[in-house]
């Protein structure tokens, strides 16, 4: 009985179809690698963003990315309720873990530069920090949520 491999390398030896079989099968396997890492990011949103409340973890694409909000180390953004000379920024340290692997802390801004970081094939991005100080104060740290775009790239 012939199979697909000697179809298509009929004069070859036992070792020599293993092999073309297998290299048959790589294309197949490619394919569906490549689908698997195509596409929104599973655990994002339609808009492929997500909030994390400070202090807490989401994980994303199977658990193969977890994202922390560890701190809020800058909030100079403009007050509501006032004017101000420029909008200010927010600055925001995030730890990053791939696949249970060691883990990468990093700082992103909401205004400033840098505003996303590329990490083991995925982007992740400030989209917002809320809330925004008041008038009458700063938000209670505890208040603090962060929206970020996760992507693959």
């Amino acid at each position: 009985m012939m199979n697909r491999a000697d179809d298509v390398c009929p004069r070859v030896t036992a070792i020599h179809r293993r092999a073309c079989a297998l290299l048959l099968a790589l294309p197949l396997a490619a394919g569906c690698l490549n689908t698997y890492r195509t596409g929104p990011v599973p655990g994002t949103d339609a808009n492929q963003q997500v909030e994390i409340p400070l202090g807490q973890t989401r994980t994303f694409d199977e658990e193969r990315l977890a994202i922390g909000f560890g701190t809020v180390l800058e909030d100079s953004r403009c007050p509501t309720g006032t004017q101000c000379v420029r909008a200010g920024n927010g600055r925001v340290g995030l730890i990053l873990q791939e696949r249970g692997e060691a883990t990468r802390s990093v700082e992103l801004n909401t205004a400033e530069r840098p505003r996303r970081v590329s990490h083991e094939g995925y982007i992740i991005q400030v989209v917002d920090l809320q809330p925004v100080p008041t008038a009458a104060g700063a938000p209670q740290v505890e208040s603090y949520v962060v929206r970020l775009r996760v992507t693959r790239g």
